[in-house]
């Protein structure tokens, strides 16, 4: 399967490229309202939510679970998030996904405004994260779906259910790290069982880019198609049709 293809019926449910900063020149409760200014009449509703984040270690220090506070402006058809805390800053795209460049377009849009109205100083970290969800057959174990995995011992009557499998790869000497994720898919309402296959690309050293933001994202979207290609069986992946076909 080349790369670049387009689906009618991708699996993927939400692409986002989230920027983490040391600190920003204007205060975090100017940056909120300076930039609901400039996105009010795409991103007008708006959302506060706490929750546990990772904040990153100063000096020889690991990285610690912090409580962080968001604000979410969720555009009018509710498919794109804008997601702000203190030196965090995320673009979210929910199905439909188009494709790659319009994603790229709408968080060079999404960082270049926040540059301009947060002023951020001291790059920590990106991450470009797509989420999909394989749908499978009732009878389908999950080695018929994925090329990646593991193998179950004959021993076992059955495949594991539910069950979540973390693998972590080291990329581009060791200046990015992929973390793969397989797990049992919450199920739906009337939908058949399925399996989240999660890729989350994230740069481990920041001094290394340069500050090349969108060079890096091209690059790791790059890694996240090669890999989405090769965790899914052929047949899988013909399975969600591709465009012009």
């Amino acid at each position: 399967m080349k790369k670049g293809v387009r689906y009618k019926k991708p699996p993927l449910v939400e692409a986002l490229c989230e920027f983490r900063f040391q600190r920003t020149v204007t205060v975090p409760n100017i940056v909120l309202g300076k930039l609901y200014e400039r996105i009010e009449k795409d991103f007008p509703t708006v959302e506060t939510h706490r929750g546990f984040g990772v904040q990153a270690g100063k000096e020889n220090l690991s990285p610690s679970i912090v409580m962080e506070e968001r604000t979410r402006f969720i555009s009018n058809d509710r498919t794109k998030l804008i997601q702000v805390g203190e030196g965090f800053l995320a673009a979210n795209q929910l199905k439909p996904y188009k494709d790659y460049p319009s994603f790229r377009a709408f968080v060079k849009e999404v960082i270049d405004t926040y540059h301009e109205v947060a002023k951020p100083e001291g790059l920590q970290s990106i991450g470009l994260r797509y989420i999909n969800r394989v749908e499978m057959k009732p009878d389908q174990s999950p080695d018929e779906v994925f090329n990646i995995g593991f193998t179950i011992p004959s021993n076992f009557q059955s495949s594991p259910d539910p069950f979540l499998l973390r693998m972590d790869f080291m990329y581009s000497t060791e200046r990015d790290r992929l973390i793969v994720i397989l797990a049992t898919a919450q199920m739906q309402e009337n939908s058949q069982k399925a399996i989240t296959l999660d890729f989350d690309y994230r740069l481990v050293k920041p001094e290394e880019i340069n500050g090349n933001l969108l060079e890096w994202m091209d690059e790791a979207h790059e890694k996240i198609e090669d890999a989405f290609h090769a965790c899914l069986k052929e047949s899988i992946l013909y399975g969600y049709e591709l465009e012009g076909e």
